[in-house]
């Protein structure tokens, strides 16, 4: 039998770290392997600093002359800040996969914040024309030489997420009706000191990458990672303790991305001291 022609073009988005370049190439194998013609081309800056990283990926019945493109059919969106650089490439048919509104997702089934990017290529899976298993195989294969550990919480969350994207409203068209500038918003994780001098530390949720530098920076050990709050890459944001804090601000000097601000007000002076 004849295949009809059919030409995909997605746009994956992102912040360096986030796995992106790993789903575009697993997606193109798994799409190659189907019998399908492919084109892939990756395109980021300093990821270490959480540049925003891109992959645009063709998949098609035809020859394709280049991978990139003016507009896509489907725009998978990681990160707040990878916002400015795909909007140029969406029109009112493209359908958006908002990762952020799943961050916290794998932590909820138990599964390791790592495995956020598997999630959303589960439930990406459902837009495409591969079988799934083949992209479950391409998994496996892309993370053969990974623990096993990792190895099986990556095939659970692909698993995991083709689940929720076969269980969202009516069908999986409906994806469409998350739209870029709705992205999830994380609230600033804000810890208040109820003594002179008063103290207001505020972890900017959004911006934490979890690096550790202020932790390992902290002269009273106030800080420590979340059990419960996760930032930008599903990993565990820095908390404080703040009866420990003494507002000194060594975490907010030291943190590369901006993500802390601590303030301190001393008493009014001639205002009564607590004993």
């Amino acid at each position: 039998m004849k295949r009809e022609h059919l030409s995909l073009k997605i746009l994956l988005a992102g912040e360096g770290g986030q796995g992106i370049q790993a789903m575009a190439q697993i997606l193109q194998a798994a799409a190659y392997q189907t019998g399908f013609q492919t084109l892939y081309i990756p395109n980021y800056g300093v990821e270490q600093r959480g540049g925003v990283s891109l992959a645009y990926l063709q998949i098609s019945t035809l020859p394709i002359p280049y991978p990139k493109f003016k507009t896509a059919d489907i725009l998978v969106l990681m990160c707040e800040r990878a916002i400015p650089r795909v909007k140029p490439y969406q029109n009112s048919q493209t359908q958006v996969i908002n990762g952020a509104f799943f961050l916290n997702t794998p932590a909820q089934h138990n599964l390791s914040p790592k495995t956020h990017n598997m999630l959303i290529l589960g439930i990406l899976s459902v837009l495409l024309p591969i079988d799934s298993e083949v992209i479950r195989q391409t998994i496996k294969k892309r993370f053969q030489k990974a623990p096993v550990l990792l190895l099986n919480q990556n095939e659970q969350a692909f698993l995991l997420g083709r689940g929720l994207g076969l269980r969202l409203p009516q069908d999986a068209q409906r994806l469409k009706k998350i739209p870029v500038d709705d992205h999830r918003k994380w609230p600033d994780h804000i810890s208040l000191s109820k003594k002179d001098p008063k103290i207001i530390h505020t972890i900017i949720r959004r911006y934490c990458k979890s690096c550790g530098t202020c932790i390992a920076r902290c002269p009273t050990k106030a800080l420590h990672f979340s059990k419960t709050l996760t930032g930008i890459y599903g990993t565990p944001i820095v908390e404080v303790e703040i009866k420990k804090c003494i507002g000194c601000k060594m975490c907010e000097t030291v943190c590369p991305d901006t993500a802390i601000s601590v303030k301190k007000e001393e008493p009014l002076a001639g205002s009564p001291q607590k004993s």
